[in-house]
């Protein structure tokens, strides 16, 4: 049998990293980092990469002492925002070497998303979006069986090698018709296919006209409602659990752990009064 090595974290620390004017200031350097990332687009200049040094300094610091302040390794580890802290962070460490140099570069913009766990609104929104994907599982099922359906008609229709056909390559092949379907629902020159696709079928133009009007009222006016309907509809769900979290009593690990120094403190004044 296993147990969970476990610390009494201090009660100062704890309040420190609580702290709103301690969250203020890590967003600050989130924020200047971000600023420092993009200057060193224009310019390689010796002091950028100092500052972006010192940033990862206080990164570093920040994720030490919000460690030191959790119960215990795991309970720091279990939250996820926590591991992505030290996953980012801890590639500004790792030497750019030839061969992982892009990838090096890639993760100190990533640093960036420090942001969202730093603003609570924010990584309430991620909050919705993850939980969104995981309920969205059946739209984005209908939605590929919408887009194969009339990719298919499309091709069978539309897919003619006559010359002169202007649809010839757009549904030359289902994955062709599929990016053609994905041009139409963002309303890419959609008008400008159907006008010239209408001057080639002649009295049969309707034809074209009634699949892509069809497509578009399927595909924008209802999937696309759907999606969104199911973002806000996990919103709502989110901000109701978080309301009824901050409305309960705060019975976290940290703040236990609060409540035992207090005790341990009144306790230890009893005796020494008593010894008085």
């Amino acid at each position: 049998m296993t147990t969970e090595t476990t610390h009494a974290p201090s009660t100062r620390l704890s309040r420190l990293t609580e702290d709103p004017r301690f969250n203020a200031a890590s967003v600050a350097v989130i924020l200047i980092n971000a600023a420092l990332i993009g200057a060193s687009t224009y310019t390689d200049a010796g002091w950028i990469v100092h500052a972006e040094r010192a940033c990862v300094a206080l990164f570093t610091t920040e994720i030490v002492l919000r460690f030191l302040s959790a119960r215990s390794a795991r309970a720091y580890l279990r939250d996820g925002w926590n591991v992505f802290d030290v996953v980012i962070v801890t590639a500004a460490f790792i030497p750019a070497w030839q061969g992982v140099a892009p990838v090096v570069r890639i993760l100190r913009v990533l640093r960036i998303l420090r942001l969202v766990k730093a603003l609570p609104e924010l990584r309430m929104i991620v909050d919705v979006l993850i939980r969104s994907t995981a309920s969205m599982k059946h739209i984005t099922a209908l939605a590929a069986l919408s887009f194969y359906v009339f990719a298919t008609i499309g091709v069978k229709v539309f897919g003619s090698q006559d010359p002169g056909n202007p649809l010839r390559e757009e549904y030359a092949t289902i994955h062709e018709a599929c990016f053609t379907l994905f041009r139409v629902l963002t309303g890419d020159n959609w008008t400008d296919l159907r006008y010239e696709a209408a001057a080639f079928y002649g009295p049969h133009a309707w034809i074209v006209t009634g699949f892509h009007v069809l497509w578009i009222v399927i595909a924008t006016f209802l999937l696309i409602n759907l999606i969104v309907g199911a973002i806000i509809n996990n919103y709502q769900e989110v901000q109701e659990i978080e309301h009824r979290r901050r409305q309960n009593l705060d019975t976290s690990d940290r703040r236990l752990a609060e409540l035992a120094e207090e005790m341990r403190e009144i306790l230890a004044l009893r005796d020494a009064g008593r010894r008085g």
